[in-house]
């Protein structure tokens, strides 16, 4: 197994953004995700806050491994749909300057009718990022609600616009009642990042965040395709339930570098 890169996704820690940069630092990681919205806004940083912040990164041996694009809504849901995707390209436009590539967000159910408005509102609002991400150099990689792998097939050939990516989340589609491994086969080649957590489905199949290593997923199997994969990428380790987010996130991490280890 190759080196890893690993980051965490500081909202999680629940503290004040620099606060939660000395906690990651702790933890020994190499990379953190900020979210754009809540946390930091590079839209709003000068050149010379820029500068700054990667400079303050540095001294702690981290980098921004990528921002995260929060929304309480779908990326095509007709409210405020505008300044949604308005929001989201201008994190893309200014996130380069930063040393960061990925941006990474949530883009809802993708529809089931491929002749819908909605459907093709998706698919003309995803061109329209990617060639954003032509001309700005930070691609979005995009974390779809599935339950099964055609239908993200299908929408990422229907992108030909320039660059997408996927954000591939094992626990939540195992959560959502998907095979995590057989989509990392088919879409592997997309992959640009890989959620660090772990999840189970109960006896009423209702899915349920746990601890790393105390769910279902198969992590050895999943870093072995990994590196069959050539993947290069980020693990951003994330814990969005329990009363210890922070020792859930550093226990995670040390549990992926020892099954990395053998």
């Amino acid at each position: 197994m190759r080196t890893l890169r690993i980051a965490a996704a500081v909202r999680h820690f629940n503290q004040p953004l620099r606060t939660a940069i000395e906690t990651a630092a702790d933890m020994g990681v190499q990379g953190l995700q900020i979210d754009a919205r809540h946390e930091l806004r590079p839209t709003e940083l000068s050149e010379s806050g820029r500068r700054q912040f990667k400079h303050e990164l540095s001294e702690r041996l981290l980098s921004l491994a990528s921002f995260e694009y929060p929304t309480r809504r779908a990326l095509t849901d007709p409210e405020d749909i505008d300044a949604r995707i308005a929001g989201l390209k201008a994190v893309l436009d200014c996130s380069y300057s930063l040393g960061v590539t990925t941006v990474v967000a949530r883009i809802g159910r993708i529809p089931e009718d491929v002749e819908s408005e909605k459907y093709h509102l998706l698919v003309d609002v995803l061109n329209d990022i990617a060639r954003q991400s032509n001309k700005v150099g930070t691609i979005l990689a995009v974390t779809p609600t599935i339950e099964s792998v055609e239908p993200l097939k299908t929408l990422f050939e229907k992108i030909t616009e320039g660059p997408l990516g996927l954000h591939f989340d094992p626990a939540g589609l195992l959560m959502n009642g998907c095979r995590p491994l057989e989509i990392y086969r088919e879409l592997h080649d997309r992959v640009l990042t890989v959620q660090l957590r772990d999840g189970l489905r109960d006896i009423d199949g209702q899915g349920i965040e746990v601890p790393v290593g105390r769910g279902e997923i198969a992590w050895d199997e999943l870093l072995a395709l990994l590196d069959d994969g050539q993947f290069g990428g980020w693990f951003v380790a994330t814990r969005s339930q329990g009363e210890d987010r922070i020792g859930d996130i550093a226990r995670a991490i040390r549990f992926l570098r020892q099954v990395a280890a053998g």
